[in-house]
């Protein structure tokens, strides 16, 4: 061999390595195949790029077909993309990448459920394993991981108002998946029986309930709007306000004990119309949580109920809306992709004309003036998926309610030679929310969200009188303003995490801080030198810092038993003072025979902030404050115990269950007609006490044929005491009802008619009365209604010494619907008190100067009412 041809041959053998060791796992390829085997894959490899592949035909089978098309792209994704499905894994070894499949004993497949329709998330969705008889359900964003054996074989998925699909999910490695679930009656019916995790006895949360959507729209509707939180009025444990207003208390507690969360956030004030109407548009609302007590860990900052609404994504396929005009409001909403399976949007309005119809009825009439009396909401959605792990949500919420009243002088005032008087008058409330949130998939078994939100409510009253004297001329020139503002801008992070099918792990940390601003006012006289400011109430402006960390593990302990462990620790900045607080979370249920679960819980909440009311309703002018050195945190701890079980294929479910729950640092006013409060020295006129709440609450849901609907009844007791307050002696509370009873019925009665019906029993609550009224200097009789202009003076006995009448209703609604070829289109006739009962709104003291007494009267506003609404969705 010549010494050329040796140097020639030294060189390529130096080279070669270089060529075929040039490729890293970072190296760009292009790969383009169509239902070709995985062989063919790594022929374009080898050829292209000098990737080399070594493995043994009895182990790995490459005739398995792959689709890709990837233009250069890293190579380890493509490798990924191609193998992973197959449960082969690969490994560099020298010049070469060995192929091996993967042997192992679990799998954990993971992923979202999804509506096959339109993209939607579905949370709560059931996940089942029927060789196991082990499963899980998703989380509030759809998603889900479970860990099981390799030949597990078909998994169950189901979720309301779907069609239950029973998918075989081949391969034995990792899965991540997404689950398309067909909505019910879009396919021929599939017999298949109901999953055991969906059941209520293998739940070990208890005193919870999840409220099904169709069963909100189905509810007779009062002035033609379904309503979300007056279906959770019809539930074992929650009773309204007077009738007609839509608070809520729950297990004797007070409306301000709700944590109402919009999508994460939280809602201060959730009424329109004081109280008739709640926020939430019905037609929005993906899902509905309502926990009376076992409150999970991740859940805290109320003593009563949360209420966990989750509002729809928008449809990532399909353009379309729906639209609705009622008695007195109309909405539309209207959703659908910005780029198809990719993003997606959702956008609602909705007003109430009671206003535009009064002025257009009464305009022309002279002095009638102009009457704004109103309300609206916006709400808004996108949803980006930017790739198959992560995701982001932007929403925003808008809403408002307004009472103005302007007053024009009339032709006859004004030729009288006397005043021309001009006056407005307004009040107005409303809400401002805004979040993002951040979905994550860190793994098979990890999953995170971070929420940044942010949460406003803003009350304000104004009034302006200006008045001309003609004789004189003197002209009066007078406003004034009074404002409350409470907000609240935080983040928190949520981790979900799923080991083994035996352990759900959450764990989580958030930061929130609060913004109070009540009792600003302002006067003014133009006319005056004086400009005198903060007239009515000293204002206040306090800023408070909430700290939380949680975690919890949904744990089966044995084959019978099961347990929710849990601990909330969180800490309030105020003034300077910190306070922080540990509670401990602990849910049971151990297995009886014949498939009864026997339930316990323990739960300690913690409640840094507080209202100012007289009332037992969330009105507008209810104010917001914090804890102050003198007046501490709320805090309950509440025990309950119970009996569940489904009976007949999922036909039927019936729970029980009792509870005693114990609550420190109320507050209450020291004296009882106390209406208006100075802000700066609140806490010196309130008396700070405890309170008991105990009880038994009995449901009983038919959830499948042709008739639908639940009974419930509780039997409850709410007391407190308080030093200096009814001589120290308990005594029951405004929100104690005895029982309570409700009987929700709705029936199909053909393909386009459906009729149901609501009929509400509640015992009447404590009142506060005068036990006597004292003449005064002046004079004053002791039948003045209060006794303030004539100076007399009422006197006090026992606290709420009085109950009210018992308060019943009967609500029925008809619903015809018929499906046109591009849309469809429904009527809703709904009579709201059918034997127009005269249920009490609020109670007076009014006065009879011909019998020279005093006696006590009721105001009802909510006669028989009969609406009709017509929709249609396109």
């Amino acid at each position: 061999m010549s010494l050329a041809t040796k140097l020639l041959t030294g060189l390529l053998v130096l080279l070669l390595p270089l060529k075929v060791l040039g490729w890293d796992w970072q190296t760009r390829v292009t790969v383009v195949v169509k239902d070709q085997p995985l062989q063919v894959v790594c022929e374009i490899l080898e050829k292209t790029y000098g990737i080399h592949f070594s493995y043994s035909r009895e182990l790995v089978n490459l005739s398995r077909k792959v689709t890709i098309t990837a233009y250069r792209q890293r190579l380890k994704n493509v490798l990924e993309e191609v193998f992973t499905p197959y449960d082969i894994r690969y490994t560099r070894v020298g010049d070469q990448l060995v192929l091996q499949t993967i042997v192992c004993s679990t799998r954990t497949i993971s992923g979202y459920v999804q509506d096959a329709a339109t993209g939607e998330k579905l949370p709560g969705a059931t996940i089942y394993s029927p060789s196991l008889r082990q499963g899980t359900t998703t989380n509030q964003y759809g998603y889900f991981s479970f860990t099981s054996a390799k030949d597990t074989g078909a998994y169950l998925f189901s979720y309301v108002g779907y069609e239950p699909l029973l998918q075989h999910i081949s391969g034995i490695g990792n899965r991540l998946v997404t689950i398309n679930l067909p909505p019910a009656g879009s396919l021929q019916e599939v017999v298949i029986s109901a999953s055991d995790e969906t059941k209520i006895q293998n739940q070990t949360q208890m005193s919870k309930i999840g409220l099904p959507l169709s069963m909100v729209q189905a509810m007779p509707k009062l002035l033609g709007e379904a309503d979300v939180m007056r279906t959770l009025q019809a539930l074992p444990g929650v009773s309204g306000s007077m009738d007609g207003a839509g608070g809520l208390h729950v297990r004797g507690g007070s409306p301000d004990q709700n944590l109402v969360l919009m999508d994460g956030s939280p809602v201060f004030n959730f009424s329109h119309f004081f109280g008739i109407y709640s926020l939430l548009n019905a037609d929005l609302i993906k899902s509905t949580d309502l926990y009376k007590g076992a409150f999970p860990a991740r859940f805290g900052g109320r003593l009563s109920s949360v209420v966990d609404v989750s509002l729809k994504d928008g449809d990532m396929k399909n353009y379309h809306g729906d639209a609705a005009i009622g008695m007195i409001s109309a909405k539309i909403n209207v959703e659908g992709p910005i780029k198809k399976d990719k993003t997606s949007f959702i956008i609602s309005g909705r007003r109430s004309y009671p206003d535009l119809v009064y002025n257009a009825i009464f305009k022309s009439t002279p002095g009638s003036g102009s009457l704004y009396v109103y309300f609206y909401d916006v709400n808004a959605k996108v949803n980006h998926i930017f790739s198959p792990k992560d995701r982001i949500f932007f929403s925003f919420y808008k809403g408002e309610d307004n009472l103005r009243i302007k007053q024009s002088p009339t032709d006859s005032s004004s030729q009288s030679g006397m005043k021309v008087e001009n006056s407005k008058f307004r009040i107005g409330w409303g809400n401002t929310i805004g979040a993002v949130r951040w979905n994550h998939i860190y793994g098979p078994k990890l999953f995170s969200n971070v929420t940044v939100n942010y949460s406003e409510y803003v009350f304000t009253s104004e009034i302006w009188l200006k008045s001309v004297t003609k004789r004189t001329g003197e002209i009066t020139d007078q406003s004034g303003r009074y404002g409350s503002r409470m907000k609240d801008i935080g983040g928190k992070i949520d981790f979900d995490y799923r080991p083994t099918p035996r352990h759900g792990i959450r764990f989580g940390a958030a930061l929130m801080g609060h913004h109070f601003r009540p009792g600003r006012s302002d006067y003014e006289d133009k006319n005056s030198p004086v400009k005198p400011l903060d007239t009515l109430n000293t204002s206040i402006d306090t800023r408070g810092l909430e700290m939380t960390v949680y975690a919890e593990d949904d744990w089966q302990v044995g084959r019978n038993f099961y347990a929710n462990v849990g601990l909330h620790a969180s800490g309030f900045v105020v003034d300077g003072r910190f306070y922080y607080s540990l509670q401990p979370r602990l849910g049971l249920r151990y297995m009886l025979p014949d498939n009864w679960a026997l339930k316990g819980a323990y739960t300690h909440m913690n409640q840094y902030i507080h209202m100012l009311s007289n009332n037992g309703m969330p009105l507008p002018t209810d104010i917001w404050v914090p804890s102050t050195q003198r007046v501490a945190p709320m805090f309950s701890q509440q025990v309950a115990a119970g009996l569940a079980k489904t009976v007949k294929d999922m036909t039927y479910e019936f729970s029980l269950e009792g509870y005693f729950k114990s609550m420190s640092n109320m507050i209450e006013p020291t004296d009882p007609g106390l209406t208006n409060f100075e802000l700066t020295k609140w806490d010196e006129q309130v008396t700070v006490g405890k309170g008991w709440s105990y009880g038994g609450e009995i449901l009983l849901k038919k959830q499948k044929g042709k008739t639908t609907g639940w009974v419930g009844y509780t039997l409850a007791w709410s007391t407190r005491r308080f030093p200096g307050v009814n001589n120290g002696n308990i005594f029951p509370y405004k929100y104690d009802r005895r029982h309570d009873l409700e009987v929700i019925l709705a029936h199909k009665l053909s393909k386009n008619w459906e009729l149901s019906a609501a009929w509400h029993f509640a015992t009447g609550t404590p009142l506060t009365l005068p036990v006597a009224s004292y003449h005064s200097v002046n004079g004053a009789s002791p039948w003045d209604p209060g006794g303030i202009d004539n100076g007399g003076i009422d006197r006090y006995g026992t606290r709420y010494n009085y109950r009210t009448q018992n308060v019943h209703r009967l609500d029925v609604g008809i619903t015809y619907t018929k499906q046109k070829k591009w849309w469809r289109k429904s009527w809703n006739f709904s009579i709201y008190n059918v034997y127009n009962q005269s249920n009490p709104f609020f109670y007076y003291l009014k006065t009879d100067d011909e019998a020279r007494q005093r006696y006590l009267s009721k105001v009802s506003i909510m006669p028989i009412l009969p609406s009709i609404t017509y929709s249609v969705k396109f």
